[in-house]
């Protein structure tokens, strides 16, 4: 009896050590089950199935880290080519609005983006007579501009990109750039790269612009500005425009007036931009067929009817005519369409000059094919064959020089 008694008592005070032992050590038990808990952010998605609750394991392969980029992603939130964008400082970020202006190779000034647009605004005076102008963007490509727009007195000039579509530009900014604690910042051009550069504004005050027009308001600069600058973009502490460096003369009492850089104001720029006439646009893609909607038993899309010779579509040999012998157009860069609509709105989200694939379905079998985009042919420019609208000559002042100083 006396020995019952002692297993009893030792059995209990195994059982009350076992209930008062450590967290920790009971985790080490079970460290398995303790590492698939502290992985799993979320319990597994549960489906039914005949009645009873199915669990589906989690993916072996996809890590946290991964498990939340693919929900930030299903949200909305910025990819990581955004977030890697966002990152950089406000003037580099600003850099990739600005584009350098170039005639055969040789830099003329620089130029900033329209944002959500890709027209460019810069200075007049910089780029001369004749056209054949070009602006090589952030990432080093080259695109061929033509004048879409200009104002002699403010010295200002809207460029239009007649191939490629470039996205991101610059915007406006509300705030005073003259002011005690601003950093401003302009930007210049070295070795084909631009960089941001520090630029003192003194002042708002009247110039005289091209045409010997009075310039109200106009920013009169601090800092020395190189003539390959003009046209640049000054930007305030977040990377908004808050002026355009233009040409113009500072009036002296009795003698001739002083050529001078100066910051052409926010006000002016709205001015002139109200002013663009609706000509002035990039230049449409164009495919250079005509179809039909059409549903076969295996796909749906545009029926190709007539290709139009010398067209992108007949340079990547889609084909037309009855049913038989034509091409069904699916969809456009993995888009899908299926009215002659939906494929005019697909390619006008393109630019002139891109390569888009278009996924075909002709004689029961699928393909891909690659078309290189242009501008529709215009009649009438081909039956007068005008030569290209040039520049305008220079102010008739002539008193600008190729050096600007404060």
């Amino acid at each position: 009896m006396k020995r019952w008694r002692r297993s009893l008592a030792f059995a209990l005070a195994l059982s009350v050590a076992g209930a008062l032992a450590s967290p920790a050590a009971r985790a080490q038990d079970a460290p398995d089950e303790e590492a698939q808990e502290a992985e799993d952010e979320a319990p597994p998605p549960v489906q039914q199935q005949k009645g009873r609750r199915k669990v589906i394991p989690a993916r072996a392969d996809v890590g946290a880290k991964d498990r939340r980029a693919t929900v930030a992603d299903a949200k909305g939130g910025p990819s990581e080519k955004d977030r890697g964008k966002a990152e950089l400082p406000v003037e580099e970020r600003a850099a990739r609005g600005v584009a350098i202006i170039e005639r055969g190779g040789q830099v003329l000034g620089l130029g900033g983006l329209l944002a959500g647009d890709g027209r460019i605004l810069t200075a007049l005076s910089p780029l001369g007579a004749g056209n054949d102008l070009t602006a090589r963007l952030a990432d080093g490509t080259t695109v061929r501009v033509k004048l879409g727009h200009h104002d002699r007195a403010w010295d200002l000039a809207l460029l239009v990109p007649q191939t490629g579509k470039w996205a991101e530009g610059l915007t406006a900014s509300s705030r005073d750039p003259v002011r005690p604690d601003a950093q401003i910042r302009s930007f210049t051009a070295a070795r084909g790269k631009v960089a941001a550069v520090p630029l003192v504004l003194r002042s708002h005050r009247s110039l005289i612009g091209g045409d010997d027009r009075q310039l109200e308001e106009a920013i009169e600069l601090g800092s020395r500005i190189s003539p390959l600058d003009l046209g640049a973009p000054i930007i305030d502490e977040d990377g908004r425009v808050v002026a355009v460096l233009g040409r113009g003369c500072a009036p002296n009492e009795g003698k001739p007036c002083t050529p001078v850089a100066f910051g052409a104001p926010i006000s002016a720029i709205r001015g002139f931009l109200r002013t663009v006439p609706p000509t002035a646009v990039q230049p449409a893609a164009w495919l250079g067929i005509q179809g039909v909607s059409e549903a076969s038993q295996v796909a749906k899309g545009v029926r190709v009817t007539v290709v139009h010779p010398e067209s992108p579509a007949d340079e990547a040999r889609l084909r037309g005519g009855d049913r038989a012998g034509s091409d069904m157009i699916l969809a456009v860069d993995g888009v899908p369409v299926t009215t002659p609509e939906a494929l005019a709105d697909a390619i006008r989200t393109h630019a002139v000059g891109e390569k888009v694939p278009l996924t075909l379905l002709s004689g029961g079998k699928y393909r891909q094919v690659t078309v290189l985009l242009r501008a529709a042919p215009d009649p009438k420019a081909a039956a007068t064959k005008k030569p290209e609208a040039e520049l305008p000559p220079p102010s008739s002042g002539g008193k600008a020089t190729e050096e600007y100083r404060k």
